[in-house]
């Protein structure tokens, strides 16, 4: 095994096996490891997202050497479970991240931080950037159809929708739901959890279900709730500079990369940036994370 290899998968520990949760410290952005998937007949992207707990273009965006997983069994697919953390400034409360279609949760004095993927709002209905806090809790809730989405359903697909949709297989709330002080933004879970990773929500949140069940006990009311949208994100670990780039949910100023590394230089004044391997990187949106320049 390479030093390099050896670094990152000891970036951060997860608290166990199983749990979507880390131990994170201020001297490093970076936590998780990358691993590795032999593919077998029968998987699918979804079945192999919801088995390493990542979202269907998380994987896709990783994997862009693959278009059909039949064509390639035997071959090693990656699972981008590395991940830098938001800016330092927002690791507070609930922090969605809709370029990442990824959710993190920093409970309040504590060194950990929990991360699971996310469904957010399709083109027309695109889940806002705001800052705010859970306002309820629900467990079982009901789905009060609002009367955009009653008229979106009519009109494309000549579907009439109840006002309401009560607890069960069919609603699409799934059995918990957070609901955020932006009114109609809720995080909620799913009756299709094969669209997790995607952007096909009607503005909403959705969750794995295990996930939100997890997340719910988690979360007290009035908790902090900032959705924010990083496509360009840096961080060091262990004196080296790291640099995730992901697909734009929003348009940006191109110019802001440019000045994000600005402020590491001044910040570091030792730092050595390879700028090349930046913008080679930036151009592919696989969302993993790449050392791009060191601390001297």
């Amino acid at each position: 095994m390479t030093y390099f290899l050896l670094q990152l998968i000891l970036v951060a520990f997860p608290l166990n096996v199983d749990a979507a949760a880390y131990y994170y410290n201020s001297q490093s952005d970076l936590i998780g490891n990358l691993q590795y998937h032999t593919i077998k007949r029968g998987d699918t992207w979804e079945s192999i997202g919801y088995y390493y707990d990542v979202g269907y273009n998380e994987l896709r965006s990783a994997n862009q050497h693959i278009s059909r997983l039949s064509r390639h069994i035997g071959d090693e697919l990656i699972i981008p479970t590395l991940f830098l953390l938001p800016t330092k400034a927002q690791r507070e409360g609930i922090v969605v991240n809709l370029a990442e279609k990824r959710l993190y949760f920093f409970p309040k004095d504590e060194s950990v931080v929990y991360t699971y993927p996310v469904s957010i709002g399709k083109s027309g209905w695109r889940t806002p950037q705001f800052k705010g806090f859970i306002y309820r809790k629900k467990i079982a809730p009901t789905w009060n159809v609002p009367k955009s989405i009653k008229q979106y359903y009519l009109t494309r697909y000549r579907k009439v929708l109840p006002d309401t949709v009560s607890p069960g297989p069919d609603n699409p709330l799934g059995n918990y739901a957070l609901y955020t002080s932006q009114r109609g933004i809720l995080i909620h879970g799913t009756n299709n959890e094969k669209l997790i990773g995607r952007d096909v929500s009607s503005g909403c949140v959705r969750m794995y279900n295990r996930n939100i069940q997890e997340l719910f006990y988690l979360v007290s009311k009035r908790e902090s709730v900032h959705f924010i949208h990083e496509d360009e994100k840096f961080g060091l670990h262990q004196g080296d500079l790291f640099f995730e780039k992901h697909l734009a949910y929003y348009p940006n100023d191109p110019d802001d990369i440019m000045h994000e590394l600005d402020k590491i230089a001044a910040e570091n004044e030792q730092i050595r940036i390879d700028i090349d391997r930046i913008m080679e990187h930036h151009e592919q949106d696989t969302g993993v994370p790449i050392e791009v320049g060191s601390v001297q």
